[in-house]
Formats: structure tokens, sequence, C-alpha cells
């Protein structure tokens, strides 16, 4: 059992975006919050917003898995030995065309964004399992509802986490662990918007504009929607997926229903009605 009262979040990618979001929200709740990330300048702004008494940051290479057991040991110490939420959050979205994309990049995507997940889980499962009620929740996408042409290895690699997840909330109930994942859509990001303006060559403000629509599942969703889905999803049991926004749940249950409908709705957002 863990020895501290203070309840506990571990969060990778946690320098920026969705992650930090996620820690900032948690440490107005009064948790204490563990911050991993490659981005040093991160990590130390994170931890000044959210206060230093209150926060763990350590610099983490995901896809080193003694690098991994060795940051969530110190974490333990820290925490008390308590780990209520693990959040697998760290990722990238480098987007061509398969055809044209090197494959060293395909590699670092499956690298961060698979293999990452698995290091992190296989890390904090022991904390996990002496923490009473925990959740191990991870980052897929939209993109594993249906593959999005552009990021076609992306989509593999969300695609595997969301199985991942959904394997591992059957095989974790013998541990009393709780298993989720949330899958954004467009979330504003400094990610999304370096993608965007690159795309198309213009800043952020005017490649938003034309490129996403303004309701429905594309929609900009701002990143503190996905600390409440986090949030909900550790106060919530008997829900796996946690879509964001929620209409990104109305393509996963079209592919179910209608293929082709949701082949074509995936082809009209990425490429335009007349492609």
């Amino acid at each position: 059992m863990s020895s501290s009262e203070t309840p506990a979040i571990f969060i990778t990618g946690g320098a920026g975006g969705m992650g930090r979001a996620t820690g900032q929200l948690f440490a107005s709740h009064g948790w204490f919050v563990g911050l991993a990330d490659m981005d040093a300048p991160g990590l130390a702004a994170a931890s000044a917003a959210i206060g230093a008494e209150q926060c763990f940051t350590a610099e983490l290479d995901v896809t080193n898995p003694q690098q991994f057991d060795s940051v969530i040991n110190d974490f333990a110490e820290a925490s008390g030995g308590r780990l209520d939420v693990l959040f697998n959050n760290a990722g990238i979205a480098p987007g061509a065309w398969f055809d044209e994309m090197p494959l060293e990049t395909m590699q670092k995507i499956i690298d961060i964004n698979v293999n990452g997940v698995i290091y992190g889980i296989r890390a904090g499962l022991p904390m996990l399992k002496a923490t009473p009620n925990s959740l191990c929740i991870s980052t897929s996408s939209s993109v594993a509802t249906h593959g999005h042409a552009l990021r076609a290895v992306y989509s593999a690699s969300k695609s595997a986490v969301k199985g991942l997840t959904e394997a591992l909330s059957l095989e974790f109930d013998r541990f009393d662990i709780r298993c989720a994942d949330v899958l954004p859509g467009c979330i504003d990001t400094p990610m999304l918007r370096n993608a965007l303006a690159a795309g198309a060559g213009k800043d952020f403000d005017e490649s938003m504009l034309e490129s996403l629509p303004a309701d429905g599942a594309y929609r900009l969703v701002p990143v503190t929607e996905i600390a409440n889905s986090v949030w909900q999803a550790y106060n919530t049991r008997g829900q796996t997926h946690w879509y964001v926004p929620e209409e990104i749940g109305d393509i996963d249950r079209l592919v179910g229903t209608d293929f082709a409908a949701a082949r074509e709705e995936t082809r009209e957002f990425l490429f335009g009605r007349n492609r």
C-alpha cells in the first residue's frame, strides 16, 4: 500500500500542451503531480506554474525502458509510493505520404507512441498495483477510429494504443487497476499549430480557418478538454474510451455500422468534398 495520503499522477509529455494542462488541473485539486518530458525548459516552466512543492519533474526519453524505470523509482520516493493515475501522453505525429516518409521517421513514431506507452505501463505497474482505485490512461487519437491519410504510421501507432488499452482493461481487472484512453481530435497544442502552419505555408490562425471546421468532430478544442476528460476518467467507472470532442465517438460507431460512410467522412475532412 502507498504511504502518502496525497493522490498522485505521473504524466509523460508533461512539459506542455495536453500533459501540462492535465497536470495543472490535478494540482488544482490538491494532487501531487509528476511531469516527465525531453523538454527541460518546458518542465521548468510547468513546475513554476504548478508550484515546485507540489510537482516532480524529470527529463525522460520514453523509448528508454531503463531510464523509465529509474524515473518512476525517483517519482515513487517523491510521491510516498503512490500512483493513482499514470497518464501515458508522450507522442509525436509527423505527417507525409507513406511512400515518401523516411523509415527512420516511421520507426521513431512507433518507438515513442507505442513502445513508450508499453514501457511506461511496465514501469508504473507495481505502483499502480499498490495504490487502490488506480487508473492507467493513455493518449490514443481520433485516427484510431478511422486511419488518416498522410498519417498512416501515426494512425497505426494510435490504433495500437487503443487496442492495448482494451486488452489491459481485461487483464488488469485482476489487480483492480482501471484502464482507459483519450481519443483527441484537433486539440489546440503547439504540435498541431506547427503542423497546420507548416502544411499551409502561413501562420496558424490563417491555416486553421482554412483547414478546420467550425463545428463537429474535427473542430478545434482547447487542451483543457483533455485535462477534464482525464479527470472524469479517474472519477468514473465503466468507461474505457474518452472521445474529445464527443463527436469523435460518432466516427468510431459509424466505422462499425457503415465503414464506407466513415471512410468518405474521413476523406472529406482530409481532402475536401471535391477530391
